[in-house]
């Protein structure tokens, strides 16, 4: 029986795992923090239950994938509700937009907010269905070569579609330069990493994912999810330590031994696959004179996603006439994007992402209580910023405009509280740059083919899933990765003698 070292309890090294598990390896997943999960964890705290990372997944079918895959049923192990609207978008001007998942009801709060618009909402919609159709060709594969890429009608088709556009503009072409629905219907290239002023209009596929798929909440939180997995995991014989972070992966003639762990501790194994930041993977597990690939050097040359400010409250009052998930957009939408994606300066402005999880599901708070989540994507490490300066000033405008937002009287409500900055994703996850969604952003020559693979090319036996390989960022992005991995792994190790 083949033994494999994963090194990471992320999504997608859980994913991996049982995959593995389930194809007969002999499987023992490694873990830095004293929970599983990677980036997305969990704080229980004074009877509050709260996801660190991720609060909601779409693409649900992916994670269903994983669970056929091993024989079980997703639906029946966890509970989900459907989020519909998806968000409500909070203007600077005191007006909202309700994203719903109904196409109709969706017309509906265009129409109230651009009259004449329905129309054009279709037609935007229409064209993300068919990138969407056509992205996915591109993503769930597995690349050897340059050859692997080349479908030239799937391209050309691409193509017609505006795919390689600007998408803010592209966006706005829609909507007659409308900026409120503009700025609705472009945010979610931020969740990779990317300002919509700088993405390519190929990624308005995942705003029809959004729409077209749902939203969906998982009863207990998002790490329900986590704790789910790991439960199957143990069931099918993985060894999972957590507090064992690994020091070095091993690598003798070319080809990986095992690992050591920070506590001197050496673990040997046939092959090993690491669910750490893939540029972190290469600069500090591996010994320098083992990786020709990726040199310091071309490290560095790579581009980085952005990182976040989030704040946790609890607060002792309830919110039922808010809904789950909200997006506040600031007055000069650009200029908060150039500050995190160009300048490396705090925004004046911060816009943010608001979960109110309570709001669905209030056993996650002590009775009568509410719980708050507030992300601000903000520039990562790479920027010159005193985070003990800067996290006071921030915590103190997201609560201003929580009070203008959610409750006048919300600091006097607030009876549990913490933070996590950009040093914070460095140090608990090993977050190239602080990074929070992921560590490589999603320009073109860091997607499909041109992300870095799977599989090393320069050291036998060595393997990544997550989001630093392709498909890249998001959950139901590493839960592909590990389909792919695992793919190939079986593949190339049941041919061996």
């Amino acid at each position: 029986m083949k033994k494999v070292i994963i090194v990471g309890s992320g999504m997608g090294g859980l994913a991996a795992a049982l995959r593995l598990a389930h194809q007969g390896f002999a499987v023992t997943m490694l873990e830095k923090q004293a929970r599983p999960g990677g980036r997305s964890n969990l704080i229980e705290e004074d009877g509050f239950r709260v996801d660190t990372g991720p609060t909601i997944l779409v693409m649900k079918d992916t994670f269903e994938e994983t669970y056929r895959a091993i024989g079980q049923d997703l639906n029946r192990r966890i509970h989900f509700t459907q989020l519909d609207p998806n968000y409500r978008i909070y203007y600077h001007d005191s007006t909202h937009l309700d994203l719903f998942g109904n196409m109709a009801q969706l017309a509906q709060e265009v129409e109230r907010v651009a009259p004449g618009s329905a129309e054009r909402l279709f037609r935007f919609i229409g064209e993300g269905a068919k990138k969407f159709e056509l992205g996915m060709d591109f993503v769930d594969r597995n690349f050897d070569h340059i050859t692997d890429l080349a479908n030239p009608l799937a391209l050309i088709r691409l193509l017609s579609t505006g795919a390689a556009d600007n998408l803010y503009r592209q966006v706005a072409s829609f909507f007659k330069g409308n900026d409120k629905l503009a700025k609705a219907f472009s945010f979610h290239s931020m969740f990779l990493g990317l300002s919509p002023f700088q993405s390519l209009a190929m990624y308005s596929l995942i705003t029809y994912a959004d729409l077209a798929l749902g939203m969906w909440y998982p009863q207990g939180g998002l790490y329900r999810i986590v704790e789910d997995m790991v439960e199957i995991a143990q069931g099918l014989g993985v060894t999972l330590r957590t507090s064992a972070a690994v020091e070095e992966i091993l690598v003798e003639n070319g080809r990986v031994r095992g690992v050591r762990l920070a506590s001197g501790e050496t673990l040997l194994a046939d092959l090993v696959v690491s669910n750490a930041d893939l540029p972190y993977t290469y600069r500090k597990l591996i010994p320098a004179s083992a990786r020709k690939a990726y040199t310091d050097r071309r490290i560095d040359s790579m581009q980085y996603a952005c990182s976040g400010y989030l704040l946790y409250l609890g607060v002792n009052k309830r919110y039922t006439h808010l809904r789950h998930q909200g997006l506040y957009f600031s007055q000069n939408y650009r200029a908060n994007l150039d500050a995190i994606f160009k300048d490396k300066v705090l925004p004046d402005d911060p816009s943010f992402h608001l979960n109110i999880p309570t709001v669905t599901d209030p056993s996650l708070a002590p009775d009568g209580h509410s719980l708050l989540y507030v992300l601000a994507p903000m520039p990562n490490l790479t920027a010159k910023i005193n985070w003990d300066e800067a996290a006071p000033r921030l915590r103190e405008q997201l609560l201003s405009q929580l009070e203008r937002l959610v409750d006048p009287d919300l600091r006097q409500h607030i009876v549990w509280e913490r933070a996590y900055r950009p040093d914070d994703f460095e140090a608990d996850y090993n977050a190239v740059h602080g990074t929070a969604f992921g560590s490589l952003s999603h320009g073109f020559f860091q997607s499909s083919y041109f992300r870095p693979h799977n599989k090393a090319r320069d050291i036998k036996g060595l393997y990544f899933v997550g989001q630093g390989t392709y498909p890249g960022i998001g959950m139901p992005m590493v839960h592909l990765s590990a389909k792919l991995v695992t793919e190939r792994i079986v593949r190339e190790w049941r041919q061996e003698k």
